[in-house]
């Protein structure tokens, strides 16, 4: 089996530096690392991938005068790619010993696998970043995004819709049948889309609960050459009558007798207008339910939004967010708060406890 990694790169020297680095010391002798320099005006990194390059046979350089993007450059570098596995990885990605050895191992073991990424971890906190892609109502989310890396949901090998491609291990067979990356994305949602292309070919992608990296996201991307909103809504133009939302199922997967036994005086801090539909799927016991209009806050402190009473509320609380870093920051108000059924419920497919974001 030989491997081809390929880098899109337009960043900075010392990023570069630590990603080359690491990344030589994993490798196999038959494996290849293609970089393309997407127009890279940077000139230590340039000269630091030059001199790499000389120095090890198994580095590839690609140079492009002009500017193409995420999903133009790794296309490049698959016809320059001779591995039969493509491994897509972005130049801010640290690997955990074994994490690529595991996603091989995974991938490979079925023939109908078509893709693998691993567990993908913060390192600015050491929590989840990604196991795979979650979808609601014209959203897709990184799922069980701020988890710790020990709990059982995220310990389990898992089929997913589709992938990041941040770290993402591919058949090279597969990928020539199902086509590249569709080069109107520039910066985003590339990943997304060839990953569920995949799945909507009959193939199979997988998240690897045994292989682990670490993802300083957002730093191997230019942001601002090209609008987000376009390419998102590019995407649900072309796929959204064909995904499949499963939000529900992955929060059906944790919840337990005991919450379905409990009426919940519901907190609503979410965007998604799904909630009642999500609710109603999960059989949830509604007392009342509140909507505020702090929801469109990244983060959202309690003590702006509920009265004193709330503290002392003897009934449980079931909040909802987008993701529960929204209430996160809130360690003192949750820690005043005694009830202990509490939950917070996110898109992102997370269930837990309130004081899980504290403990």
């Amino acid at each position: 089996m030989t491997c081809s990694y390929i880098v899109a790169i337009d960043n900075t020297y010392p990023l570069v530096t630590n990603f080359i680095e690491q990344l030589i010391n994993v490798i196999t002798s038959n494996d290849e690392i293609i970089i393309v320099l997407d127009a890279c005006n940077n000139m230590d990194t340039i000269s630091y991938l030059e001199k790499a390059a000389k120095k090890n046979s198994q580095i590839k350089l690609i140079h492009l005068e002009k500017k193409v993007g995420f999903s133009g450059s790794n296309n490049i570098g698959i016809k320059n790619a001779s591995g039969d596995t493509i491994i897509f990885i972005n130049s801010d990605i640290f690997l955990e010993n074994n994490c690529i050895e595991n996603m091989l191992n995974l991938l490979w073991s079925d023939e109908k696998i078509a893709a693998v990424q691993p567990m993908l971890i913060y390192p600015q906190n050491n929590l989840i970043q990604s196991t795979g892609h979650v979808f609601s109502d014209y959203r897709s989310g990184q799922l069980f995004s701020m988890r710790k890396k020990v709990d059982f949901i995220v310990q389990k090998d898992g089929k997913r819709q589709a992938l990041t491609m941040a770290l993402c291990a591919v058949k090279k067979d597969i990928l020539a049948k199902v086509g590249s990356f569709d080069e109107y994305y520039f910066n985003s949602h590339e990943g997304l889309e060839l990953s569920l292309k995949m799945t909507l070919s009959g193939y199979s992608c997988f998240y690897c609960a045994n292989a682990v990296a670490y993802h300083c996201t957002g730093a191997a991307r230019s942001t601002s050459l090209y609008d987000f909103s376009k390419q998102k809504a590019h995407f649900y133009e072309k796929w959204n009558s064909k995904i499949q939302y499963d939000v529900s199922e992955y929060l059906k997967l944790q919840i337990t007798s005991e919450q379905l036994d409990t009426f919940f005086f519901i907190l609503n801090f979410s965007t998604s207008h799904q909630w009642h539909a999500i609710l109603k799927t999960l059989n949830i016991n509604i007392l009342q339910h509140e909507t505020f209009q702090e929801r469109f806050m990244k983060s959202i402190n309690l003590f702006y939004c509920l009265p004193y009473s709330s503290l002392n509320y003897s009934g449980s609380f079931l909040f909802l967010c987008d993701n529960i870093a929204q209430i996160k920051a809130n360690h003192r108000w949750i820690s005043l708060r005694k009830n202990y059924k509490d939950i917070i419920m996110d898109l992102d497919g997370n269930l837990v406890p309130l004081h899980y974001l504290i403990t």
